[in-house]
């Protein structure tokens, strides 16, 4: 019999190289980066796979990015992990005045570092980029620059010789027209999202009131109860009244939904988003109607003509407990590529327009509706230049003040307060805010 040269010592000195091995290739293993992602259809999510998540993990092998879409329950559900001191290590917001909760909490970890490595000062619009920072310190940046228009059911509109309107009296009598015909006027709805009252704000005080006294105000020169702006919201109620909203159906419909209904022709404009485009898969080219924008319609004297409420429609930022803050920053930073802002807007449109200094040009090729989505955002850009731009509350006011304007107008609708209580409510709240340090300082229009 020949003796066996394994040892008992030679077994465990094998068994342990093989778990130093196992161990070497543990350590070796990409690490996690999470980011919380808002709703999306199957398209789209496979299209954030497709341009994103596995160019990035492939480029690679340290990190491993993870997207997890949340639904609407996003805002709630961050709240409530941040607080808790955790969360995802990217951490995507409904815009400034919701991340300048985060700032407080100190949920945010500063960018100052991180922008200089990956040069996103440089890249990034100056006027947008400031508005990620507090104090002096950057802790957000800007996924979509945004603004609000006029859609409208081109074909609809066609087939009824209706011509886009430019000013107040033509949309009026539009809208009584399209009463008359059975057509609610504005695709509208706010069920699950009261946010959306505060748009129609927005756009009545940049578009009637006008965006230098809205400068004004936000710079502490002009009171929110100024004549200007109780018009604005009288304008509003006075709107609400006629049923240009649709009455009580507007607590019951989504902004989706209402598009839905927009599509088919049972309503005719909407006061919306550029966001909008991604919901045309979903709406018009099922219908096979068409859909086109104009500017909001000038709704007063002292407003000039176009204006294009101007808005950041998500930041990007850090989560200040993340254990892969380089990781993330990376992500991040994928997302700033031209290649993937190209490919993302073609493929998802009014969710990728991030404000670069230089943005990718388009495509030549392009069907109707993207050309569309393109040629808003250029005029979103050009607004900065031309300085046609108005200022959208989620972007621009602080976040208490905001808070109180989502459901403020709601009791001006429903005739629980007047216009001139609700502008007394928001001067209140913004004095305060002002006080407090809150407000931004913004750059001068001229």
């Amino acid at each position: 019999m020949v003796a066996s040269n394994i040892t008992r010592r030679s077994v465990l000195a094998g068994g342990a190289a093989i778990v130093g091995l196992a161990t070497v290739k543990a350590s070796a293993a990409p690490r996690r980066v999470v980011w919380w992602y808002e709703g999306a259809t199957a398209a789209q999510q496979a299209a954030l796979d497709q341009f994103l998540v596995k160019p990035f993990n492939a480029s690679q092998s340290e990190y491993e990015l993870v997207v997890e879409f949340r639904g609407s329950g996003l805002p709630d559900q961050l709240l409530v992990a941040l607080s808790a001191g955790s969360g995802p290590d990217i951490i995507l917001t409904n815009g400034p005045a919701w991340t300048q909760r985060l700032v407080i909490a100190k949920r945010l970890l500063p960018l100052k570092d991180l922008a200089s490595k990956f040069e996103w000062d440089k890249r990034i619009v100056p006027f947008m980029l400031g508005m990620g920072t507090y104090d002096g310190t950057l802790f957000a940046l800007p996924k979509t620059s945004e603004t609000q228009v006029l859609f409208y059911n081109d074909t609809l509109f066609k087939k009824n010789g209706w011509t886009p309107p430019t000013d107040r009296a033509a949309f009026e009598a539009l809208a009584d027209q399209m009463i008359k015909s059975g057509v609610q006027p504005l695709a509208a709805g706010n069920s699950g999202a009261r946010y959306v009252n505060r748009h129609y704000v927005g756009a009545s005080f940049s578009c009637c009131a006008g965006p230098d006294s809205v400068y004004a105000a936000l710079t502490g020169k002009l009171p929110w109860n100024d004549p200007v702006f109780v018009e604005s919201i009288q304008l509003l109620k006075s709107w609400w009244d006629k049923g240009y909203f649709g009455g009580q159906k507007y607590f019951a419909l989504s902004g989706q939904q209402s598009f839905a209904l927009m599509a088919i022709g049972k309503c005719g404009m909407a006061i919306q988003g550029s966001w909008a485009f991604q919901w045309v898969d979903e709406t018009f080219k099922k219908t096979r109607q068409e859909m086109n924008w104009t500017p909001i319609p000038k709704l007063s004297g002292q407003a000039p003509y176009p204006v294009f409420p101007l808005g950041i429609g998500a930041d990007l930022a850090i989560n200040a407990a993340s254990q892969v803050p380089e990781g993330a920053a990376r992500a991040i930073n994928a997302l700033l590529d031209r290649k993937f802002i190209l490919a993302m807007s073609e493929a998802w449109g009014g969710e990728w327009d991030s404000p670069l200094v230089s943005p990718p040009e388009p495509a030549t090729n392009l069907d109707r509706m993207t050309a569309l989505a393109v040629k808003l955002n250029y005029e979103t850009t050009s607004a900065l230049q031309n300085k046609t731009y108005g200022y959208a509350p989620w972007t621009f006011w602080p976040a208490r003040t905001d808070d109180y304007m989502k459901g403020g107008i709601e009791e001006v609708w429903l005739g629980q307060i007047t216009a001139r209580q609700f502008c007394d409510k928001v001067d209140e709240v913004f004095q305060q805010d002002l006080k407090d340090g809150l407000v931004k300082t913004l750059p001068a229009r001229a």
